[in-house]
């Protein structure tokens, strides 16, 4: 089977005489395998802290939202004990996009 995720974004600005609006549409994506992970994770003020994926095997797509109402977290990578961000959420803000490791 094919085309198991449906992937839908939108951007609309509206400030004083600037006006934008991006609706690309949706995409469709082949799902590698049958697992996914589903889960809410506390995330404390340490310098960072991993999130397991379980026993997904291949990178896909990821869905994020800070569901914080006051701090925001840094979604990256380690190498080599050197943590590099990559996405700020800021409270309350979503994020959805391709993982390039699973790791």
């Amino acid at each position: 089977m094919a085309s198991e995720i449906t992937v839908n974004a939108a951007l609309n600005v509206v400030k004083s005489a600037l006006k934008l609006e991006r609706r690309p549409g949706a995409i469709s994506v082949t799902m590698t395998g049958a697992r996914y992970n589903l889960q809410v994770s506390d995330i404390g003020f340490a310098a960072h802290e991993q999130i397991p994926i379980g026993d997904v095997a291949t990178a896909g797509w990821a869905f994020f939202r800070n569901l914080d109402t006051t701090n925001f977290v840094t979604i990256g990578v380690e190498v080599a004990a050197a943590f590099y961000p990559l996405v700020k959420l800021k409270a309350g803000e979503p994020a959805m996009f391709r993982l390039g490791t699973n790791t």
